[in-house]
Order: C-alpha cells, then structure tokens, then sequence
C-alpha cells in the first residue's frame, strides 16, 4: 500500500465521494478491473459499501479475496462476463485502457444493464497519446482511449444520463472522468 492510500487519499478520491454520496450505506458498488483492492476497493468497504470486485487476472483476485474477505471477488473478463445481479454503482478506474477500442465502447452498455434505476457509473480514462492504434497489442507502447465525445455518445446510446465530465481531470494526472447516471 501506498503512503497515500494509507493517510486514506489516492488519485481520483474526490470522484469516488462524488460516486457514493447519494449512495446509502450497504448500497452495491462493481469494481471493474478491481485489481487486489487497492486503494478503491478497500476505501469502499471501510465506507460500508457491499463490493464486488472483478478482475481478469486471477493472481490479485487471489490476493483480494485474502486481503478483503468481506468483498465478492471474481476473476473473469469484464467483457464477457456474466453476473446476475444488479448494482447501485459501478466503477471502473483506470481499468478500460486495456481494452480495445470496440470493447471499450462497449462496456457503457454492460455496466448499464448492471445498474438499478438511478445507479451511478465512474469510470476514468488516460489521455489518448495515439489515437491512430486500435489496440494496445499491436505493439503501441502508448496507452489510447476512445475520443471523448465517443465515451460520452457510449454512455447515452446505453440509457445513461451524464452527470458530469472533465476532459483533463489535473487531480487525476490529466485523464478524463465521466459520471453517469441510469435513467
């Protein structure tokens, strides 16, 4: 853990509170792409937040379900994944960049259809530094993201209703932030 998860702060906190303030204590949050439940996971659950955490690699769920066993951790791909259930938010920070650019478009859709009426999402995405690349694995040392007008269309295409948006969040090492919220 960090020094600064420890004095209880990390990049995008202020995001995070904005996510759960309308958000009653109990209320159910999906991490996607919750790694080992650093910082996000961890800050939620110590707020009285129900989390469930996913993440593809089965090494830091391991460490999650160790480490928080008052979360539900599941290993698996947040793009294909089934759950059935519902939530009350639904987070996704710094987790979309993997993906493709289709992918990425894609999981507005996904994690609106998790979403109780009038749930909320977050989700951050890095600075797109070559737009021309459709896939990190194509050998692109650089991290790319969908131009912002495509996150903030995705969002409304899935039933979402913009809350707020920063194109370059400089408390958030410049990425852009969308909150949404479902209809």
């Amino acid at each position: 853990m960090t020094d600064r998860a420890r004095a209880g702060g990390f990049i995008g906190k202020a995001w995070v509170d904005r996510l759960v303030a309308p958000l009653a204590a109990g209320s159910a949050i999906l991490d996607l792409g919750c790694g080992d439940g650093e910082p996000i996971a961890r800050y939620l659950m110590d707020r009285g937040f129900d989390v469930t955490g996913v993440d593809s690699a089965g090494s830091v769920v391991s460490l999650a379900m160790t480490r928080f066993p008052r979360g539900h951790w599941i290993k698996g791909d947040m793009r294909v994944l089934q759950i059935d259930r519902t939530f009350d938010a639904v987070i996704a920070w710094n987790s979309l960049t993997w993906l493709s650019h289709d992918d990425r478009a894609r999981i507005a859709k996904r994690a609106a259809a998790w979403l109780n009426p009038e749930g909320r999402m977050l989700f951050n995405a890095p600075a797109d530094l070559d737009p021309s690349r459709k896939d990190y694995r194509d050998g692109s040392p650089y991290r790319f993201d969908l131009e912002a007008t495509n996150y903030s269309g995705a969002i409304a295409d899935s039933g979402l209703r913009l809350v707020a948006h920063v194109l370059a969040d400089p408390s958030c090492e410049d990425a852009g932030i969308w909150l949404a919220e479902k209809l």
